[in-house]
């Protein structure tokens, strides 16, 4: 299983139209998309469906926005042409707007018990099903207690910012 943890930071690189040497050999050639930042999950929230990569800024200046990834592209060259931004999220048959992304976002059961926010998702990488979520009150309570589980079963849905979980 990956955590989202384990990608937030890494470096995305899309492939780039390889070039023939004077020889004949043909050279890869790989092109900086930026760096993940925020894990995609289904509108049920109980898959990975991708990432958002954070690009960086044309000439250290001008803003530009994330590009989405879909979770099945992240394989060298295994869906360049539709595993990106718009292209992919027609592909995945997604509504983007009501996607959710739970890393950081408070965490409180039915009855309204706040459990911390989503500090991290452990899923499958080639499903993108999610088997646990965790929940944190912050960095020392997380250094001394640990973080709490939630499992997808657990999950209720999303309200006012907030997952909602069974108690």
């Amino acid at each position: 299983m990956l955590k989202v943890s384990q990608l937030v930071g890494l470096r995305v690189f899309t492939p780039k139209k390889p070039k023939t040497q004077k020889d004949g050999t043909v050279t890869e050639r790989l092109q900086r998309l930026g760096k993940v930042h925020n894990a995609v999950f289904s509108p049920d929230g109980r898959s990975v469906v991708g990432m958002l990569v954070k690009r960086p800024d044309v000439a250290g200046v001008i803003k530009r926005d994330d590009a989405f990834v879909a979770l099945d592209s992240f394989e060298l060259a295994s869906r360049p042409e539709d595993g990106l931004d718009d292209a992919a999220i027609r592909r995945l048959g997604l509504d983007w707007d009501v996607c959710i992304i739970w890393s950081g976002m408070d965490a409180k059961t039915v009855e309204g018990k706040p459990l911390g926010y989503v500090s991290d998702a452990e899923f499958n990488e080639k499903t993108g099903e999610v088997s646990r979520f965790s929940s944190t009150d912050g960095g020392v309570a997380h250094a001394l207690l640990g973080s709490f589980v939630i499992t997808p079963d657990m999950l209720r849905g999303y309200c006012d910012g907030c997952m909602i979980v069974d108690a």
